[in-house]
């Protein structure tokens, strides 16, 4: 899955122009913004979620767009959006996991913080403030 906005591809602003000359060119020669890309899912073989973000300085706290759903990983229309969103804020480099990284349910909020996710045992004593060593 393809989720960088290569040169000449047309810019996802909207402009007509190619990226090249569009909204990478407005930003600096610097390494920010920063996209990132993070997997999710029940297991580690199936992803159900994906987090988009953009970090746009040292130390920033990053803006986010969560992707959910089935066969995620070869969504075409998740991977145009995320495209998009990083063109919007002009995302110069990319890093993405390599793999999925935890349970797609976020702790303190759709269960207990301190304690392993009810939904998905395959991560229990992997992820969060329950890890165990």
């Amino acid at each position: 899955m393809r989720y960088a906005t290569e040169a000449y591809d047309p810019c996802p602003c909207g402009s007509g122009k190619k990226f090249k000359f569009c909204c990478r060119s407005s930003r600096g020669h610097g390494k920010y913004p920063i996209g990132t890309i993070v997997y999710y899912g029940p297991d580690d073989k199936t992803c159900t979620k994906i987090v988009a973000g953009v970090v746009k300085s040292e130390g920033a706290e990053a803006e986010i767009e969560r992707h959910s759903g089935v066969g995620m990983m070869d969504d075409r229309e998740v991977s145009a959006k995320i495209k998009a969103f990083f063109a919007m804020h002009g995302v110069r480099n990319v890093m993405k996991a390599d793999g999925i990284l935890g349970c797609p349910h976020e702790e303190g909020i759709d269960f207990p913080k301190n304690q392993d996710c009810p939904f998905c045992p395959f991560w229990a004593g992997k992820q969060g403030s329950a890890a165990r060593e």
